[in-house]
């Protein structure tokens, strides 16, 4: 039985060994903490993130001089950039979930930890589906083969990056950085070189708004 499935059972929380998680980043630890509250089918709010981390890791996640309080400084920072990145989505305001990207790194996190790779879902073939059929219709848009026929003049209005994005003028501004974060890490993933390029560019453009 693993630790996940213990803490399940007993309804409390059991810290890891501090000799394992210290060697594991802060960002990651996050991330294996949104993922241990989900897979015991709670919601994730942003308090909980905080309480799950501390017990898990008191090591990392407490305050140097106190160490029986934790240190919510070290989650709100770390979770605006994790959302930037595509790999959480939510807000401390709602609930937090992970992206397919963050579930890779909360698998990978519990390997570290040696508590066995989690299962795989019955949703992640036609997830993968998706996946596939979003990667085709950037690279069918007009904007992108645009970009192809002339990389050294290529612009991209506002309404047309928000329009590949799947987003419209009143989507906020954040939903439309993950959305194309999430995109850039799709094109990293089926290694779309031509893609990732242009996605990168429109990052670069986005930024600067």
């Amino acid at each position: 039985m693993n630790h996940i499935m213990k803490a399940k059972k007993s309804k409390k929380l059991i810290p890891y060994s501090e000799g394992t998680y210290t060697k594991i980043s802060a960002t990651h630890l996050i991330i294996f903490g949104i993922y241990s509250i989900l897979l015991r089918g709670e919601n994730c709010t942003f308090e909980k993130v905080i309480e799950e981390c501390f017990y898990l890791f008191p090591k990392v996640f407490s305050f140097s001089r106190h160490p029986e309080w934790p240190d919510a400084l070290k989650f709100d920072r770390t979770l605006r950039i994790l959302r930037e990145k595509g790999l959480v989505v939510g807000s401390p305001n709602t609930f937090l979930s992970l992206t397919k990207f963050g579930e890779k790194i909360a698998k990978k996190t519990s390997q570290n930890l040696k508590i066995g790779i989690f299962k795989r879902t019955i949703a992640e073939k036609p997830r993968r589906d998706a996946e596939i059929n979003w990667i085709r219709n950037l690279q069918k848009s007009d904007v992108f083969q645009r970009f192809l026929k002339g990389k050294n003049i290529f612009t991209i209005s506002n309404m047309e990056l928000r329009s590949l994005l799947h987003c419209t003028l009143e989507t906020p501004l954040r939903i439309v950085k993950q959305n194309l974060s999430y995109s850039i890490n799709l094109a990293e993933e089926f290694k779309e070189k031509d893609l990732l390029e242009f996605l990168k560019l429109c990052q670069t453009k986005l930024n600067k708004k």
